[in-house]
């Protein structure tokens, strides 16, 4: 483009110029918008897929999370049962316990009973040999 002053008028040569440059400044951008056009597409599809992603891990979750509550309660239903039998047992081994106890203190005093009557028994014998 040929140099103008501010005073002159534009040629046609300075506006075929002006108008060339233009086209490629338009062609630039067209450009520009083409290639930020396929970046966006290229963005929505991988978020697309992220989304894809985060809704299979959000099922993955709630289906361990429901898994282990069935555990978590199959768990507890067998500590209950197991604290039951324990505690059963414990109450029949106090039961077992005291009847021994009972049966220990009935021994103890039918012994000395016998312990009584053995040691008379040879004062009876004498007493009967003498009344012969």
């Amino acid at each position: 483009m040929a140099e103008n002053n501010d005073n002159q008028p534009a040629t046609k040569g300075d506006l075929a110029a002006v108008r060339t440059e233009l086209k490629d400044d338009i062609a630039a951008v067209k450009s520009d918008l083409s290639t930020v056009k396929s970046d966006l597409f290229a963005v929505k599809t991988n978020v697309k897929e992220l989304e894809q992603r985060i809704e299979k891990v959000y099922i993955s979750q709630i289906q361990a999370d429901s898994k282990l509550d069935q555990k978590l309660d199959k768990l507890m239903g067998k500590m209950d049962k197991l604290y039951s039998d324990l505690m059963s047992a414990f109450e029949k081994t106090l039961f077992k316990g005291e009847k021994y106890d009972q049966k220990a203190s009935t021994h103890a005093v039918m012994l000395m009973d016998h312990t009584d009557k053995l040691s008379a028994h040879e004062n009876r014998i004498t007493l009967l040999e003498a009344k012969k």
